[in-house]
């Protein structure tokens, strides 16, 4: 495959592939905010809910855990999902 050919972006019909994606993709995403923070210094906070309403988060300091913790809820009340303790 040519580099410059763009591969078309559309969700992946066959559910297990679209799980095994999503947790590959979460854990890289996850990564790479975690190298971001340490490269450049700077301050990162990421939030990722699954298709079930799971939560996957990452904060680069404790200072902004609170901030994290208030727009989950946010989220998740006006999402629709039954709220959990995080």
């Amino acid at each position: 495959m040519n580099l410059m050919e763009r591969i078309e972006l559309k969700m992946i019909e066959n559910k297990i592939n679209r799980q095994v994606t999503f947790a590959k993709r979460r854990h890289g995403l996850l990564k790479k905010a975690y190298e971001l923070s340490v490269l450049c210094d700077v301050e990162v906070a990421l939030i990722i809910f699954s298709n079930r309403g799971k939560l996957y988060e990452f904060c680069s300091t404790s200072k902004y855990t609170f901030l994290l913790c208030v727009c989950v809820c946010f989220c998740r009340s006006e999402m629709g999902f039954v709220f959990l303790d995080v």
